[in-house]
């Protein structure tokens, strides 16, 4: 009896001394990663967001070609309302990687903004509908 006492002592002084780090991700009432990640850059005004990006830019040292043309990435996306912005960004969120490429792959060869526009909407239709699925289950 004694050594099950002891035992549950220090299974309890074991748990206690562990970092609470990411303990909320358990706990029923607490926002997912990706809404908390959406009001944080939400709040960001759009030349905080921009200086943001640029750091993040610098980091990764892209050549100069690149920052030009993720520069005018930006811009447009800067110009989209509200709405489409949020959409865009769940859809980029739930891409894979292969996908993402194989976009911009579509959105190099394309030549008008009417062929570019299409290539959009065929992504958002598909992820903002599975997405509007998942959340009607």
């Amino acid at each position: 009896m004694a050594a099950k006492k002891l035992v549950l002592a220090f299974c309890a002084l074991g748990f206690l001394q562990t970092s609470f780090a990411g303990f909320d991700r358990f706990w029923i009432f607490s926002k997912d990663a990706k809404s908390q990640v959406n009001e944080n850059w939400d709040s960001l005004s759009d030349d905080e967001q921009k200086v943001l990006i640029k750091k993040y830019q610098s980091m990764k040292e892209l050549p100069a070609n690149q920052n030009d043309t993720l520069q005018q990435r930006m811009d447009w996306f800067n110009q989209l309302p509200d709405k489409e912005k949020q959409q865009m960004r769940e859809a980029w969120q739930q891409m894979s990687t292969h996908e993402r490429n194989e976009m911009k792959q579509k959105m190099a060869k394309a030549t008008t903004s009417d062929q570019r526009a299409e290539i959009r909407n065929v992504y958002l239709h598909k992820y903002i509908q599975n997405n509007i699925t998942n959340t009607a289950q």
